[in-house]
């Protein structure tokens, strides 16, 4: 017999993520230049100067110097804070509880 474990009951709506320039800027990521594609300082190590690309549109990020690459807001919130896919959902109110 199996349980449903309540930490997980729900479930994930990707339409619920905040748009990628506004969840950024909550994230104090300053985005410059214009276009599909902006560059930003990386978080994710000693950067002196824009090495991280954000798509605007899907919220995916790629450092060209480090290497930190993902396909959505959700995975960069995952990545910065160490959390998982679930907590990170949750915390980002793309978690619908059932």
């Amino acid at each position: 017999m199996t349980s449903a474990n309540p930490k997980y009951a729900g479930k994930f709506s990707r339409k619920a993520l905040p748009p990628a320039i506004q969840y950024y800027q909550t994230q104090n990521i300053i985005l410059k230049g214009t276009g599909l594609w902006r560059d930003a300082i990386c978080p994710f190590h000693h950067d002196t100067k824009p090495s991280l690309r954000i798509n605007i549109e899907r919220g995916a990020y790629r450092c060209m110097a480090c290497g930190a690459h993902g396909g959505d807001v959700l995975a960069f919130h995952m990545h910065k804070y160490g959390l998982g896919f679930v907590e990170s959902a949750k915390q980002l109110g793309a978690w619908i509880e059932s």
